[in-house]
């Protein structure tokens, strides 16, 4: 089955101007595997970044599509044992952060945005 990612219109917001033609999306596990994840587990926390690179630029790593409502999105596979084939990425009003969730939990309350375009 395929995984699906569904953002809330405000999400979409936040992350749409950042965006370019030529922009691809990775949803990142931070593990500290690949050339844009720089920190790995920090306190063994499941930790997801957002990370924008160009069309041109490696993701190897990234070997699993995800279906959006904006975009498609690139994860590493073995990332998945953390996600569920119906999740939503929604941004937290007050704070401006971006919650990636399931039907049963908060997969991570802050994700960040990381621009890695070169």
């Amino acid at each position: 089955m395929t995984r699906h990612l569904t953002l809330s219109p405000e999400a979409i917001e936040k992350i749409k101007p950042r965006l370019k033609d030529d922009t691809r999306l990775l949803l990142s596990y931070d593990d500290g595997v690949g050339p844009y994840s720089h920190h790995g587990l920090v306190a063994l926390q499941v930790s997801f970044q957002l990370v924008l690179i160009n069309d041109s630029q490696p993701f190897k790593d990234y070997d699993e599509e995800i279906e959006t409502n904006l975009q498609p999105m690139y994860i590493k596979s073995y990332s998945g044992r953390f996600l569920s084939d119906q999740m939503t990425l929604k941004l937290q009003p007050k704070y401006q952060t971006l919650i990636l969730a399931d039907d049963s939990e908060v997969i991570d309350q802050n994700v960040e945005i990381v621009d890695e375009r070169q």
